[in-house]
C-alpha cells in the first residue's frame, strides 16, 4: 500500500524513478501528532528526514530566560531541512520543533532511504536545493526584521506570513508575543489597534485578516 496517496504536496514524488518510488514507500512511516506537542528536542538523534503531509510544525529556539526564539515554521509540502542537514552530517538536532496546528501528520524517511534518493535522484536533489534556499531567503527575511523594523511592523509581517488561505489565524495574543519575544500587552495593544483601523478582526483565539495584501503594504515607521 501506497503511503504516498494522491493529491500529495510533495510534486517531486512524480517524477522519480518506480524503483526510488517503491524504496520510498516501502520504508517510509507516518506519524501523527496534535497540537502543542513537542515532536524533537534540541540535542536529539533522529533517525532520519521529516516531511509534512498536512498540518503546521513550529521550529525554535530558546533564551537564556526560557523564551522562545522563532526560526521558522513548516507547511504541508515542505521537508525539515535541519533533519535533512542531521542525516547528511550525522549531527543532533539543533532546535525544537512543536506542533502549531490543531495536528499534523509527518513523514519520516530513514537515513539510508534518504541517502538513497538523495544519490540516485535528480529530482530529490533540485527539491532539497530549493527547499534549503527557500529557507534562507526566509532566515534573512526574519533577520531583516529584528534589526531594522520596529515591533509594528513585525507583528504585521508575522500576521500577514502565517495568515492561511481562509485568512483566519487560531493563535493567542500571548503565542504572538512569544514568537515575537516581546510582552502579550504590546501585542494586544496593537492589534487592538489594527482592528480599529480595518485591517482585522478580533475574536477569541482568532485573529481574521480581511485583507493580507493591505496589511503587507503599510509602511513601517
Amino acid at each position: 500500500m501506497s503511503i504516498f496517496t494522491q493529491p500529495s504536496p510533495f510534486a517531486f514524488l512524480n517524477q522519480l524513478s518506480e524503483q526510488a518510488l517503491a524504496e520510498l514507500n516501502s520504508k517510509t512511516t507516518a506519524h501523527c501528532f496534535n497540537q502543542g506537542e513537542v515532536i524533537i528536542h534540541k540535542g536529539q538523534k533522529i533517525g532520519g528526514a521529516y516531511l509534512v503531509q498536512s498540518g503546521t510544525l513550529r521550529v525554535y529556539t530558546m533564551d537564556i530566560n526560557g523564551n522562545e526564539k522563532p526560526i521558522y515554521s513548516l507547511n504541508a509540502g515542505e521537508i525539515c531541512i535541519f533533519s535533512m542537514d542531521c542525516v547528511l552530517r550525522q549531527v543532533v538536532y539543533p532546535a525544537w520543533v512543536t506542533v502549531d496546528s490543531d495536528s499534523v501528520e509527518v513523514f519520516a524517511i530513514p537515513t539510508s532511504t534518504f541517502k538513497y534518493l538523495y544519490e540516485h535522484e535528480p529530482t530529490v536533489r533540485d527539491y532539497l536545493l530549493n527547499s534549503l534556499s527557500q529557507r534562507v531567503f526566509d532566515l534573512m527575511s526574519a533577520i531583516e526584521e529584528v534589526t531594522i523594523y520596529d515591533l509594528e511592523h513585525r507583528i504585521n509581517s508575522f500576521l500577514v506570513r502565517t495568515c492561511p488561505v481562509d485568512h483566519i489565524i487560531t493563535m493567542s495574543h500571548n503565542d504572538i508575543a512569544v514568537r515575537l519575544g516581546t510582552a502579550r500587552e504590546v501585542v494586544s495593544r496593537h492589534l487592538k489597534l489594527l482592528e480599529k483601523q480595518g485591517y482585522i478582526e478580533l475574536s477569541r483565539m482568532k485573529i481574521k485578516i480581511l485583507s493580507p495584501e493591505t496589511l503587507a503594504s503599510i509602511t513601517p515607521q
